[in-house]
C-alpha cells in the first residue's frame, strides 16, 4: 500500500485505485506512480525543468531583441513605412508579447490543473521549436527575394512580420509554459527545498535572460542586412534562427527527463468564457492573506521591471539622437545634412550613412546589454535569497529587497553621466529585486491549494498584465509631461533650416533630464510600496529585524510548516520563555502572527529596538507577569481582533506566563469563535560552526476546545518526536 503525501495540509488517504484531489491512485503497476517530492537539488526531474526552462526563456528574450532591431531595420529604415518609427517598433514589440498574458491566461491555468503539468511543458516545448522554424523562416525571407523568387520590399515586410508575429507565439507559449513550470515546483520539491529550489529556478531563468538579450543583441549585431542608397543587402540573419531551433530541439529533449506528475484537478471544465476562471481564481487569492501579497507584491515587481526597462530603451533612443546630432554638429560625415533633412519625413528615398548607423546601432547593443545586467543582477540576487532562505519561506527578505531597490533606483537618476556607476547600479538592482521577489514566488507556490495551484499561478500572471499595462500608461503619461518641460522647442529639421543646430543640441542635452525622472520615479514607486507594506503588515519588519539579529544565515530550522493552516483563525500554543523566543516562531510563519508574551526584568534590557518595532507593529508584550487585569483584557481583545480577521495569535504556555491567565485567555477566544489549535515546540540544538540554533517544531493542528493542561501534552509531545527525529 502507498500513501501519496498531501502538500495542501489534507487527510492522506491510501492508494487503492481512488480519486483523490484530482490524481488516480491505483495499485496497478503499470499506471504511474504518483511523484514523490525530491529531497535533492539534483534530482533528474529538476534539472530537466531547468534545462527546459533555460532554453524557453532564451529563445523568448532573444527573439525578443533581434525583433526590434529587425522589424527597425526593415520597416522604419529599409521600407520607410509611415507613421512607424523605432519607437513604434519597440511598442508594437512589447505589446506582441504582452497581449497573450492577457488573453489567454485563465485559460493556461485551467490547462495546467486538468492535465499533467510534465504534459502542458512537454506540449509547449514542442511548439516552440515549431515557433522557432517560424522565425527562422521569417530572417530567411530576403534571400528568397535576392534569388528571385518575390519582390524585397515584398520580403522584407513579410519578413518582419513574420519575426514580430512570433514575439507573440512566444507569449503564448510563456502564457501556458509559466503556470504549468512554477506549479509543478511544489509537487516535484520537498517544502524544506522549496525556496533554494525557487532561487535556482529563478536565478537560471534570469541568466538565461542575460544571454537571450545580449547573445541576441551581438549576434544580429554581427550577422545583420546592409541599406545602402535605399538598397537592401540581405545578411546572414538566418543563422540566429538557426540556433534557436536547436536550443529549443535540445531544450525539448531534456523536457522529457521530467518524471510523470499527476493531473491536479481531472475533472475540472473547460470552458471558452474568458472571465469565469478569471473570476474563480482572484477568489482564492483574495481569499487568502498570503496569496494576496504574494500576487500583489509579484505584481509591483512586473510594473517596476518594464517600467525600468521602458526607460532604459528611452535613454538609449535619446543617447542614439544626441550622438547623431553631435556628429553633424562635429562635421564628421559630409552627408550628414542630407541624410537629417530626411530624419522622420515618412515616404521617400533617405541615405543613411555608415558610420550614423553604426553609432545608431551601438546605442542599441548598449541597452540590450544594459537590460541584460539587470537580468544577471536578479540572477545572482534570486540564488542569493535562495541561499539565505534555508528551509524556510524568508519573508524577511522582501522589506531588504525593497528598501535597496528604494535606495539603489536613485543612483542612476544622479549619476546617469557616470557610464560606470550607472552599471554598478543596475547590477545592485537586479540583486535587490532577486532578494525581493523570490520569497514572494516561494509564498505563493506553497501556499496555494494543491488542485489550483496552476489557475492561481496563472491569476498571478494575469495581474502581472495588469501591473504592466499600469507601468505602460504611467511611462506614457509621466514622459509626454516630463518632454513638455525639458525637449526641444522644435524639431531637428527645423534647427537644421534655421542653422540652430548648436542650440538644439544643447536643448537635446538637457532633455536627458527625462529619463533621470523616470528613475526617481521608479525610486518613489517602490518607497511608497514599502510604506503601504509596513502599514499593512507591519510583521514584516519584525521577520526583518529576527533575520538580521541572527547574522543574516537564516539559522532557524523549521519543521512540519505544513501542519500550519494556510487560512483561517488559528492559535499557536508554544513554549516560548520570552519575547525575541515568541518572535523567532513568528518568524518561522509565513503568515501574520500576533504573539502575546510577559517578560521578566532580566529581559528588558536586551534587543530593545527589537522590542520597540515589535510593539509598534501590534505584537502584544506584557511587561510583567503580574500586570492589572486590564493589561491582560486589552490582550485578549487584540487577540480576538486578530482570530476574527482570519489571522493566527501565538500564546505562551511555558512557566513564565501566568497559567491563570492563558487558561482564561484560550477559553475565552474558543468560546468567542470557533479556532483551531497548533502545538509549537522552540528548543534549540546544536549547529555545527554556529555553536546552537533554534528550532521550531509545528505539530498537528487540534480540533475542538483544549484546556491549558491538554495543550501542555500537546507541546511537549511535539518536542519528544523533535528530538527523536
Amino acid at each position: 500500500m502507498t500513501i501519496e503525501p498531501c502538500l495542501d495540509r489534507r487527510v492522506t488517504v491510501p492508494c487503492v485505485s481512488i480519486h483523490y484531489a484530482g490524481a488516480v491512485c491505483a495499485t496497478d503497476p503499470g499506471f504511474p506512480m504518483p511523484l514523490q517530492p525530491t529531497h535533492t537539488l539534483r534530482s533528474r526531474t529538476f534539472i530537466g525543468l531547468l534545462f527546459a526552462q533555460f532554453t524557453a526563456t532564451f529563445n523568448d528574450q532573444a527573439i525578443h531583441m533581434v525583433a526590434i532591431f529587425y522589424a527597425s531595420d526593415m520597416l522604419v529604415r529599409y521600407l520607410r513605412l509611415q507613421y512607424v518609427d523605432e519607437k513604434a517598433v519597440v511598442s508594437i514589440v512589447t505589446a506582441c508579447f504582452i497581449t497573450p498574458f492577457l488573453l489567454f491566461s485563465p485559460f493556461g491555468g485551467v490547462l495546467a490543473d486538468k492535465f499533467s503539468k510534465r504534459s502542458i511543458i512537454v506540449f509547449w516545448k514542442v511548439a516552440e521549436v515549431l515557433m522557432m522554424l517560424t522565425a527562422l523562416v521569417g530572417l530567411s525571407l530576403p534571400h528568397l527575394a535576392e534569388w528571385g523568387w518575390l519582390p524585397m520590399p515584398t520580403a522584407a515586410l513579410w519578413s518582419a512580420i513574420l519575426v514580430v508575429s512570433t514575439v507573440f507565439l512566444m507569449g503564448t507559449h510563456s502564457t501556458f509554459f509559466v503556470p504549468a513550470k512554477y506549479g509543478a515546483m511544489p509537487e516535484i520539491m520537498h517544502p524544506t527545498l522549496l525556496s533554494r529550489g525557487n532561487g535556482f529556478l529563478e536565478g537560471t531563468s534570469f541568466t538565461a535572460q542575460i544571454f537571450g538579450t545580449s547573445v541576441g543583441g551581438i549576434l544580429y549585431a554581427m550577422l545583420k542586412s546592409d541599406i545602402h542608397n535605399g538598397v537592401l543587402i540581405p545578411g546572414k540573419e538566418w543563422v540566429i534562427g538557426v540556433l534557436l531551433v536547436l536550443l529549443a530541439g535540445a531544450g525539448t529533449c531534456t523536457a522529457f527527463l521530467i518524471d510523470h506528475i499527476p493531473t491536479a484537478a481531472p475533472d475540472r471544465k473547460l470552458t471558452w468564457n474568458w472571465w469565469q476562471p478569471l473570476r474563480e481564481n482572484l477568489r482564492i487569492l483574495w481569499g487568502s492573506k498570503p496569496l494576496t501579497l504574494a500576487v500583489l507584491g509579484i505584481s509591483f515587481a512586473a510594473f517596476m521591471t518594464l517600467f525600468l526597462r521602458q526607460t532604459l530603451l528611452y535613454e538609449g533612443e535619446l543617447s542614439k539622437e544626441i550622438r547623431t546630432v553631435r556628429m553633424m554638429v562635429e562635421g564628421d560625415d559630409a552627408q550628414a545634412d542630407t541624410e537629417q533633412n530626411a530624419v522622420r519625413g515618412g515616404v521617400g528615398a533617405r541615405l543613411i550613412p555608415v558610420s550614423l548607423d553604426s553609432a545608431a546601432q551601438q546605442s542599441e547593443l548598449r541597452v540590450a546589454l544594459l537590460i541584460a545586467l539587470v537580468g544577471f543582477g536578479v540572477g545572482i540576487g534570486s540564488l542569493l535569497a535562495g541561499f539565505l532562505s534555508g528551509t524556510r519561506v524568508e519573508l524577511g527578505l522582501v522589506p531588504i529587497g525593497g528598501a535597496c531597490l528604494s535606495l539603489l533606483t536613485f543612483l542612476p537618476a544622479l549619476l546617469l553621466h557616470h557610464m560606470w556607476m550607472v552599471v554598478v547600479s543596475l547590477f545592485l538592482i537586479g540583486m535587490a529585486a532577486g532578494l525581493y521577489i523570490v520569497p514572494l514566488y516561494t509564498l505563493l507556490q506553497h501556499r496555494a491549494p494543491k488542485q489550483s495551484k496552476g489557475n492561481v499561478i496563472a491569476a498571478s500572471n494575469f495581474l502581472n498584465v495588469v501591473g504592466g499595462i499600469a507601468a505602460v500608461l504611467m511611462f506614457y503619461c509621466l514622459t509626454y509631461g516630463l518632454e513638455r518641460l525639458f525637449s526641444p522647442t522644435q524639431s531637428l529639421s527645423q534647427a537644421m533650416a534655421s542653422h540652430e543646430l548648436v542650440a538644439y543640441f544643447e536643448q537635446l542635452q538637457g532633455q536627458m533630464r527625462v529619463p533621470r525622472s523616470l528613475f526617481a520615479a521608479t525610486a518613489i514607486f517602490t518607497v511608497t510600496v514599502l510604506v503601504l507594506l509596513f502599514l499593512r503588515l507591519p510583521d514584516f519588519f519584525v521577520r526583518t529585524l529576527v533575520w538580521l539579529r541572527s547574522g543574516g544565515r537564516s539559522p532557524i530550522r523549521v519543521e512540519g510548516l505544513d501542519n500550519l493552516p494556510a487560512d483561517g483563525p488559528a492559535i499557536l500554543v508554544t513554549n516560548c520563555r520570552n519575547l525575541e523566543e515568541s518572535l523567532q516562531v513568528l518568524s518561522a510563519t509565513d503568515r501574520f502572527t500576533r504573539v502575546i508574551q510577559a517578560e521578566g526584568e532580566e529581559a528588558t534590557c536586551r534587543a530593545s529596538c527589537l522590542r520597540r518595532v515589535a510593539r509598534a507593529a501590534g505584537m502584544v508584550s506584557i511587561r510583567n507577569r503580574q500586570e492589572p487585569a486590564s493589561d491582560w483584557q486589552a490582550a485578549f481583545q487584540k487577540g480576538l481582533q486578530t482570530l476574527q480577521q482570519g489571522d493566527l495569535v501565538s500564546v505562551s504556555i511555558d512557566d513564565s506566563m501566568p497559567a491563570d491567565q492563558v487558561s482564561r485567555l484560550l477559553n475565552d477566544w474558543q468560546q468567542a469563535m470557533p479556532v483551531t489549535i497548533v502545538p509549537v515546540h522552540f528548543s534549540h540544538e546544536p549547529c555545527r560552526g554556529r555553536g546552537r540554533r533554534p528550532r521550531v517544531k509545528i505539530g498537528i493542528p487540534q480540533s475542538g476546545t483544549l484546556s491549558v493542561e491538554q495543550a501542555t501534552v500537546a507541546v511537549a509531545a511535539v518536542g519528544e518526536s523533535a528530538i527523536e527525529g
